[in-house]
């Protein structure tokens, strides 16, 4: 039976594309840069790392390349203020997370964003009494696909579960890669902002439609061990 579910933030549990898209465009124009461009913002936020290594990606061999811890802070300033106006709830995650909470399932958040960021999202959005632990861009800890944000902040909080116990539920590679690393079965957010030709699909244990699919699904799935 699954007792934790963990959840990518972006792309998972809120509509965030436009507010991403539209806070890098503004700090490009903060710095006096020519935009990147729309293919090359969208393969960044495809990948789902974090902002300071996506700023670095977008400025790859100019004399900005250096300075993307500069530009993440700047990001995220800009987000605070401007990211919750372009941002949604994706239908059916409040009454979803109700249910698997009233089923008895620890649901903590693993997210490459700001700390901030998702806090004022989810008091915004009402979804604060449901989260029992948010793992946002932690300083000091590796970020996903690296296992070090479950190895040495989740698991702690939560002895005593197995990797059969758990599904990471996100859309993203990184999102995949960390479900495997902790050995976690993974379910493909489809909806979200994930490459679908990265095998994503392939690569999951469940694929969702919606988020509201989530407590049938997971429902089938210890019958089968998570991939290694």
């Amino acid at each position: 039976m699954i007792r934790l579910c963990i959840f990518d933030f972006d792309g998972t549990l809120c509509g965030t594309h436009d507010a991403i898209a539209v806070c890098i465009d503004a700090t490009f124009d903060h710095y006096g840069v020519p935009r990147p461009g729309v293919k090359r913002r969208e393969a960044v936020i495809e990948t789902g790392v974090v902002m300071a290594e996506a700023m670095a990606i977008l400025n790859a061999d100019t004399p900005y390349e250096r300075d993307a811890e500069q530009w993440a802070t700047t990001y995220r300033a800009l987000y605070r203020e401007h990211g919750l106006a372009h941002s949604y709830l994706f239908d059916g995650v409040k009454d979803t997370l109700e249910c698997l909470k009233a089923g008895g399932r620890t649901l903590v958040i693993a997210s490459n964003k700001a700390p901030a960021s998702v806090d004022i999202a989810l008091a915004h959005y009402g979804l604060a009494p449901f989260i029992d632990l948010a793992v946002c861009d932690p300083q000091g800890v590796p970020k996903k696909p690296d296992p070090a944000s479950y190895t040495q902040l989740i698991a702690p909080a939560f002895p005593g579960m197995k990797p059969a116990d758990i599904v990471m539920v996100g859309d993203t590679a990184a999102d995949l890669g960390f479900a495997r690393n902790i050995g976690a079965y993974f379910a493909w957010a489809s909806y979200g902002y994930g490459d679908p030709d990265a095998g994503l699909a392939a690569g999951s244990d469940a694929v969702l439609n919606t988020f509201a699919e989530l407590p049938g699904i997971i429902g089938t799935l210890p019958a089968k061990p998570p991939r290694n």
